[in-house]
C-alpha cells in the first residue's frame, strides 16, 4: 500500500477500474459494505471516496438501487470566460 490516505486509495482503485473499462459506463459499482470489507476500512472512508467521484461526474448515485459509472461529460467552453489584454485590443 502507498502513503496516500485509505480514502485515495480507494478512489484510485474505483477509478482506475472505469478508466479501463472493467466497469463500463451504467455498470453498477460494488457496495460500500463491501468495499469496506475488501480494503478493511470503516464504510465511511468508502463513502468519502465515493462521494468525490459522484461530484466528478464519474458516478451517479441512485437510492436504493445503487451507485454506477456514468459518461464523463466534456464541460463546455465559454468564450465569455477569456481573459483578453486590454493592452492589445
Amino acid at each position: 500500500m502507498s502513503d496516500s490516505p485509505l480514502y485515495m486509495q480507494i478512489k484510485h482503485f474505483i477509478a482506475d477500474n472505469i478508466d479501463t473499462g472493467r466497469w463500463p459506463v451504467g455498470h453498477r459499482i460494488t457496495t460500500e459494505l463491501e468495499l469496506a470489507k475488501q480494503f478493511n476500512v470503516s464504510r465511511m472512508t468508502v463513502n468519502k471516496a465515493i462521494r468525490d467521484l459522484v461530484n466528478e461526474g464519474k458516478l451517479q448515485r441512485t437510492p436504493r438501487l445503487g451507485t454506477f459509472v456514468c459518461q464523463v461529460e466534456e464541460k463546455a467552453e465559454s468564450p465569455l470566460l477569456d481573459i483578453r489584454n486590454i493592452a492589445a485590443e
